[in-house]
């Protein structure tokens, strides 16, 4: 029925254990990333795991035991690995090894990987997804929105990621009846990408930090490019920084900072050019025999004082508002 929400897929819930090395290295292949590992030993392995899968999140409980070094291509998913216990668990790329309890699997190419007798949680998250909500966070382009580095920026932020994780995964993706519900399905998701963008280095976090630093070839950035298109389509509109900064996809106080370093002004600054150069075209094309006046022109364009107008247009044009409509 029209205007009706749709309700979301149940989520997809399953158990898997297996004695079998191979058995759990396809697993492991099928369900994370293609991994090449040494020989296994099968005396004495196990392999356990419990998994909930809902759209674009999957998280899941994964128990393997035995020594194990791999070689993995890099996996399609964001793949967050924390360990519970055992290990250690190591990852190894061409930026270098990380190690400790919380990493990010590498999307930027292939990955050394080992373990022994380790307990993981893995949560997986469908990097279009996260590059959505990157994109409205920073206002990058979603294209934009890459990782640069497997460690946690901090460990209060790595305690923040395993926080929030356990709780989503023990209170929220454990409960069908809460997982029915599409406003709770959404901000699972909301969530989980909000807390992966802040907890591992990516551009979309550089850019909420130094909002300057991701321009085109030009220097300037998607930020400002889309407030100053705003601003010029809407200039006639009562329109102020919150407006602005809302169109240009990034915070108020960010945009300003980018206005600076790349316009040398404010936000509304460049907004009172805009309306001053309206109101320069409007009384170089007005007539003061049909009625046309400096007063009524700068009102319309946001100048309620005639005198600090003409203050203003002369200092830019370099002679006062009546001299043009005179013209």
């Amino acid at each position: 029925m029209e205007g009706v929400a749709t309700r979301p897929e149940p989520v997809m819930r399953y158990r898997w254990a297996s004695t079998d090395p191979d058995a759990a290295t396809e697993y492991l292949r099928e369900t994370y990333t293609d991994m090449r590992p040494g020989r296994i030993d099968p005396h004495g392995f196990s392999f356990w795991t419990e998994v909930a899968a809902a759209g674009p999140v999957v998280m899941g409980t994964v128990r393997h035991s035995g020594p194990v070094h791999a070689w993995c291509e890099p996996p399609e998913a964001l793949v967050v690995v924390q360990t519970l216990a055992g290990g250690p668990h190591h990852v190894r790329d061409v930026r270098g090894e990380v190690s400790g309890s919380l990493k990010l699997t590498p999307t930027w190419g292939p990955y050394e990987t080992g373990w022994d007798d380790v307990t993981v949680l893995a949560t997986a998250l469908d990097p279009v997804e996260v590059a959505r909500v990157g994109a409205g966070l920073s206002g990058l382009e979603p294209g934009a929105i890459t990782f640069t580095s497997s460690t946690p920026v901090s460990s209060s932020l790595a305690g923040y990621w395993s926080r929030l994780s356990h709780h989503l995964q023990d209170e929220v993706i454990a409960s069908d009846a809460l997982m029915a519900e599409p406003l709770v399905r959404a901000n699972l998701v909301q969530q989980l990408a909000s807390a992966l963008l802040a907890a591992f280095p990516n551009t979309a976090l550089s850019a909420l930090t130094d909002p300057l630093a991701h321009g085109d070839g030009n220097g300037e950035p998607a930020t400002v490019r889309r407030a100053v298109d705003y601003m010029d389509a809407h200039a006639h509109r009562d329109i102020g920084l919150t407006e602005i900064a809302e169109a240009a996809r990034i915070g108020a106080r960010s945009l300003q900072l980018a206005f600076r370093r790349h316009r040398d002004m404010t936000p509304l600054e460049y907004l009172r050019r805009v309306r001053l150069e309206h109101a320069h075209r409007d009384l170089r094309d007005g007539d003061p025999t049909r009625g046309d006046r400096v007063e009524a022109i700068a009102a319309r364009w946001g100048f309620a004082h005639p005198g600090r107008f003409s203050v203003v247009y002369r200092e830019h044009y370099g002679h006062s508002p009546s001299a043009t409509l005179r013209r």
